[in-house]
């Protein structure tokens, strides 16, 4: 049955005039009838005027960097949200 691993990202909040954006790994496993799903934060995306800081959490990928980059459409969509 298939499985999967996928960074997401989570919704914005906004704290001290910052915008704080989590970076989720979800990972599915579909059995039979049955499906589970774990949601695991892997690192906190400040966004803070221009400026954008990457905080690891334990456990995230050692390519991070480059995976931010797939997913940079729905970080611009939840920094605009988020501080719009």
């Amino acid at each position: 049955m298939p499985e999967g691993t996928d960074l997401v990202v989570g919704g914005g909040r906004t704290a001290g005039g910052r915008c704080i954006i989590p970076v989720i790994r979800t990972f599915t496993l579909c059995v039979g009838g049955a499906a589970a799903l774990s949601l695991t934060p892997v690192a906190l995306l400040v966004v803070e005027g221009r400026s954008e800081y990457l905080a690891l959490l334990p456990g995230a990928p050692r390519a991070i960097s480059d995976l931010l980059e797939t997913l940079r459409d729905d970080i611009e969509r939840e920094k605009e949200r988020c501080l719009g």
